[in-house]
């Protein structure tokens, strides 16, 4: 702005003297062109010295807007409460929690808390702060089979949750070609769902009952320690050990069996999840949850009877799993678990929430269900950062999870796939499957319905 008023003075003054000075129609013709220069620098000096003024004010109210207020923490509190109590307030045939708004249903801050300093001082104090364990209540944790969840924890306060874990074999319809032996945590693939609460000291106890002799243990990406608790949690054939880890991570974490040889365990079905409620809130309630974790699997070509006929069973192929050459890619442990045995179910204007796990080994998943969008989707299982919202497919490595929210607007199938879509001719499809009437300003057709013959994704 000064640069400019010296320049218009220049002009100014230049035109003045010409003016006093000149008397002829050359000097008249130079004033007048001088005094257009001067219009014209004048005019387009206001409007760039508006406009900078413009983005500075508007900067400054952005800037405004996201710093920490000190009352935020009441707000934030109180809006938790208002969702909690219309948790089933579906008006005007929408879900208000998952539409944005000026005022949005989705905290702008994270999750639990009202600034990242605030975050910081709060799991820095849990992490020095030590805990007599003898004055703790204890609780026995719920444990839930794919693709159930258990309840939400309402406490405020940590306990000694028990978690009782036992390794077993088990034969399963893995296709609908082949059986085969997995290895599992609690005679289920996935292993149980088990949730938590940061502050809690979770108390393993583990329980070998594998007829093969095959060691086993458990690291969970929630504890921290060596091994994930592996080092300590390692059982032979018939003995049980104990151990005790405090939580201090909030989110979702993937748990395997990492004895050696640690992929073998992994591809065999020792894998599930683990979900740690922030210490301070946590999701937005949801009409449904479900668990569901992919995983690929190795086999050897099946052998001959001594009929000569094909065997049904096929074993575990270490070449095919160090070539990252999977056979079979499904989710919740076998092509049928999503399908015909346990698909998921909702109604219309439903809220549902899938957490989801990637056991790998190998494979990264392009996680998407046709047919539906993440409204809100918590990348990397990260419940403290704000989620990504209208999100359509999640990119979920090995080790990884993910959290996501929809909202059920069309009845139908909606289909869970890999969207490396190669893999549902591996068995990778799942199906949730939406019941109520027929929104047909949302979706509609001329002619009905027709799947292609032999489709796999619109039964």
């Amino acid at each position: 702005m000064a640069n400019l008023r010296q320049s218009a003075n220049k002009l100014w003054n230049a035109g003045q003297r010409l003016s006093v000075a000149g008397t002829g129609s050359s000097m008249r013709t130079q004033t007048t062109t001088l005094r257009r220069r001067l219009r014209r620098s004048l005019g387009l000096g206001l409007a760039v010295s508006g406009a900078a003024v413009l983005w500075w004010f508007t900067s400054q109210r952005a800037v405004l807007a996201e710093a920490p207020h000190p009352d935020h923490h009441k707000r934030h509190t109180s809006h938790y409460a208002t969702a909690h109590a219309h948790a089933h307030a579906h008006t005007d045939g929408y879900d208000k929690r998952l539409v944005p708004h000026a005022a949005p249903a989705t905290p702008s801050k994270p999750v639990a808390h009202d600034s990242k300093a605030h975050v910081a001082d709060l799991y820095a104090k849990l992490e020095h702060e030590s805990l007599d364990l003898a004055k703790l209540p204890v609780e026995e944790a719920v444990l839930t089979s794919a693709p159930n969840v258990p309840p939400s924890i309402t406490r405020d306060y940590p306990v000694v949750l028990k978690v009782d874990l036992t390794t077993t074999i088990k034969k399963t319809q893995l296709t609908g070609a082949y059986k085969y032996e997995q290895w599992t945590f609690n005679d289920q693939v996935p292993g149980p769902f088990i949730r938590a609460r940061v502050g809690d000291v979770v108390e393993v106890t583990l329980t070998n009952k594998d007829e093969s002799g095959m060691p086993h243990n458990i690291d969970c990406h929630a504890f921290l320690g060596p091994g994930g608790g592996s080092a300590v949690t390692t059982t032979e054939e018939n003995q049980t050990k104990t151990a005790r880890f405090k939580l201090l991570c909030p989110g979702l974490f993937v748990y395997h069996c990492a004895a050696a040889p640690v992929p073998v365990h992994i591809a065999n079905g020792m894998f599930g999840l683990m979900y740690v409620q922030p210490a301070e809130g946590d999701l937005l309630p949801v009409d449904k949850e479900y668990y569901v974790m992919q995983s690929e699997w190795y086999h050897e070509p099946p052998e001959k009877d001594d009929d000569g006929r094909r065997s049904s069973e096929v074993e575990f192929s270490y070449p095919n799993g160090l070539r990252e050459e999977p056979n079979v890619v499904v989710f919740n442990g076998s092509e049928s678990a999503l399908t015909r045995d346990k698909p998921l179910k909702a109604s219309m204007n439903d809220t549902v929430r899938i957490f989801f796990g990637n056991a790998g080994p190998n494979l990264t998943s392009a996680f998407h269900v046709i047919g539906s969008n993440f409204r809100r989707a918590y990348r990397d299982g990260d419940v403290l950062s704000p989620p990504g919202q209208f999100v359509s497919t999640l990119s979920v490595p090995p080790g990884g999870t993910t959290i996501v929210d929809m909202h059920m607007l069309v009845p139908g199938t909606m289909t869970l796939v890999d969207h490396a879509i190669f893999r549902i001719d591996k068995g990778g499809v799942g199906y949730l499957n939406v019941s109520g009437k027929s929104r047909l300003d949302v979706y509609q057709s001329v002619q009905p319905p027709a799947p292609c013959v032999g489709c796999k994704l619109h039964p």
